[in-house]
């Protein structure tokens, strides 16, 4: 017994520094951007989308990802809905582009467009909230939220 306590031990010492580039003090989270969205055909009343999504590694070591849940908020409404899984590491200070078929909900674009048409405005706010899983880490996700402004008059997101 005692002398599975040492081997125990250096088995969570190389548990722990797969995990050190995630862990380190220098370790940056990576940036997730839409980058295109196309409509595809709808299946019955479920609107379908084909979204690509950027993902950048602004760190000196690979981003292994092993999948990626998001959604999409416009007007503070969940609009849209998506995951991935399979996907390419990103190179250090490297960028990788994500595509995934997504499907909107109903009842939030609903609640969305009745917003901006109750207030007609220039922009719209929304919020992309990206949980991306890792591979070979002891933490279970990485999670990053990118707000901003798209615009409705024709220079686009802000």
């Amino acid at each position: 017994m005692r002398r599975s306590i040492p081997l125990l031990l250096a088995l969570g010492l190389l548990l722990g520094l797969a995990g050190c580039a995630v862990l380190s003090p220098s370790f940056q989270e990576p940036e997730v951007e839409i980058v295109a969205l196309q409509p595809l055909p709808s299946s019955g009343n479920e609107l379908r989308f084909r979204i690509q999504l950027r993902v950048f590694n602004p760190n000196s070591s690979e981003l292994a990802l092993s999948g990626l849940y998001y959604t999409l908020k416009l007007a503070g409404h969940k609009v849209v809905t998506g995951t991935a899984s399979d996907l390419k590491p990103v190179a250090p200070y490297g960028q990788e582009d994500i595509t995934v078929d997504a499907t909107a909900s109903l009842v939030g674009s609903l609640m969305a467009a009745a917003d901006l048409l109750g207030r007609p405005r220039d922009s719209v706010p929304y919020e992309l909230e990206a949980k991306l899983g890792l591979r070979r880490s002891i933490l279970p996700a990485l999670r990053v939220t990118k707000r901003g402004e798209i615009s409705l008059n024709q220079y686009g997101a802000r």
